[in-house]
């Protein structure tokens, strides 16, 4: 009878599994921060405010991702899935079923 077969064990380095930084702050975050900026500045048109707005959002960004790297992601993922969960009033949660959630309209019952 032959000897089993293992499976080579090989370490994985925290490099491999976090994102991208710049600043500190992951890739994603970095744009969507760049863009509130670049609309302040369209908006205000003093390059000082954009600037300020940008580096207090920065260092925000920065406390966010203090104790995990991985934080905005599942803040993302939390706007794309739960957050915009219609019935989330009605059951206590969200669904994530792919039809849409009328609820069933009875004769002397109202829908709250």
């Amino acid at each position: 009878m032959s000897e089993p077969e293992y499976l080579t064990e090989d370490p994985l380095f925290l490099a491999l599994t976090r994102p991208t930084l710049w600043f500190g702050v992951p890739v994603e975050a970095t744009l969507a921060i760049g863009m509130a900026s670049v609309f302040v500045l369209m908006v205000v048109g003093n390059p000082i405010w954009a600037l300020a707005i940008g580096g207090g959002l920065l260092g925000a960004a920065r406390l966010i991702v203090r104790t995990d790297y991985n934080m905005f992601k599942i803040i993302f993922l939390f706007g794309r899935t739960k957050a915009p969960a219609p019935n989330k009033m009605i059951w206590g949660g969200s669904s994530y079923s792919p039809l849409p959630v009328a609820g069933v309209k009875r004769k002397g019952f109202n829908r709250v």
